[in-house]
């Protein structure tokens, strides 16, 4: 049990670390020096990775070892299709399965957003992008299409951190924006405008990372 708590807890202590942006994309990520940084040893260390390199976010490179993902445009442009696809179904069977409590609860969550703004805290802005989506996933209340969303929203979560490097204050009041337009049509039960407004502000995005 204690084996596996320490498996569960470098698990979640490396993986918040790269999300927060505690490393670049495309770098080295060395098993020796996680485990002493974190002071948990070697072996549950490298499970970690192990599930880390199975959700994607490192990969192994023969003879080279570990690196954290750095996605080519290519890669990105495919994820960005894909997503912008599901996101516009989630909104759809949200609007027709979410109760108002639902949806009061997705609009209320745009306030956590502003809050962080004013502060400046990037990185919280960051995690409560992907918790507006996921809400609205949640709310669609279809589980397989949670489960796709979820397995995305690490790797966009990685590449936000890209998009918003440069001038992050002016990018986060655009995707707050941008998300409240898409509360606003949900609170309306308006399908269409929802699915225009999710489609927007994922190619806000594409346009932020290929500017």
């Amino acid at each position: 049990m204690v084996f596996k708590s320490l498996n569960e807890a470098a698990y979640s202590i490396i993986r918040e670390k790269i999300l927060h942006g505690g490393f670049e994309l495309g770098s080295r990520i060395r098993e020796d020096a996680l485990a002493e940084e974190i002071s948990i040893s070697r072996t549950p260390v490298r499970e970690a990775i192990n599930r880390l390199v199975a959700d994607g976010i490192i990969i192994k490179k023969s003879q080279r070892g570990l690196y954290l993902i750095d996605p080519d445009p290519e890669q990105i442009n495919d994820h960005i299709d894909i997503r912008i696809s599901l996101e516009k179904l989630a909104v759809r069977k949200c609007i027709e399965r979410a109760t108002d409590e639902d949806i009061a609860t997705i609009c209320n969550s745009l306030n956590e957003f502003e809050k962080a703004l004013e502060q400046k805290d990037y990185d919280t802005c960051n995690e409560l992008d992907g918790k507006f989506h996921y809400l609205i996933a949640q709310m669609s209340k279809n589980n397989r299409l949670m489960s796709l969303l979820n397995d995305l929203s690490v790797f966009f979560q990685l590449v936000r951190h890209e998009e918003k490097r440069r001038h992050p204050q002016e990018k986060n009041r655009c995707t707050l924006k941008e998300h409240r337009r898409i509360a606003k049509a949900i609170q309306n039960r308006d399908i269409s405008a929802a699915k225009k407004a999710v489609e927007a502000n994922i190619q806000t995005m594409r346009s932020n990372l290929f500017s």
